[in-house]
């Protein structure tokens, strides 16, 4: 390492010099070698545990309200369960349910016209074009019975007027839309 001869040379503030600088050198070595990774190495698990911790919290927080969530589930998992149907099957049974909220609030069906279904990211938009006549009383009925049937129809571009001049008939039509996951 170092030659000896050169080391008893010196004097003695040299070789106190010489001995402090390696000592230095050996100090900086092992920081750089051996305690900076390991302090590194503990701060990333001092991380990952309070991003654990976090995680933790929230999932219990979230196991906590199990209840709930299942109640509310089971609340709404008849208007969001996914069908195998095809796109006809469905249209199908949204024309079926429609005449029957037709038959039962009193009013006279004059026309349907089915369109073609929008897919979008993750749902389809089924939307049907009808025109009914009645009362004003089996109008309001039929599009109560229509907004809150167990489909989640929906009426929209609501027209109402009269059938004829004399007459306390009305003539509604509207679009009729439906959302499918």
């Amino acid at each position: 390492m170092i030659n000896m001869e050169f080391f008893y040379k010196l004097s003695k503030k040299e070789k106190i010099g010489l001995i402090a600088a390696i000592v230095i050198v050996m100090l900086v070595a092992v920081d750089r070698l051996v305690i900076s990774p390991i302090g590194g190495r503990i701060q990333r698990i001092n991380q990952e545990i309070q991003f654990s911790e976090k995680k933790l919290s929230r999932d219990l927080r979230n196991m906590s309200n199990k209840d709930l969530v299942e109640s509310e589930y089971k609340k709404y998992k008849n208007y969001v369960k996914k069908t195998a149907a095809s796109d006809e099957e469905d249209m199908t049974n949204i024309l079926g349910e429609i005449e029957s909220l037709a038959r039962s609030s009193g009013v006279s069906l004059v026309d349907i016209k089915p369109q073609t279904p929008k897919q979008t990211n993750f749902y389809k938009e089924y939307a049907i074009g009808v025109e009914v006549e009645g009362s004003m009383e089996q109008v309001i009925t039929f599009l109560h019975n229509l907004n809150s049937s167990t489909q989640l129809l929906r009426a929209l571009k609501l027209r109402i007027g009269l059938k004829d001049k004399e007459s306390s008939a009305v003539k509604a039509s509207f679009l009729v839309t439906k959302i499918s996951i």
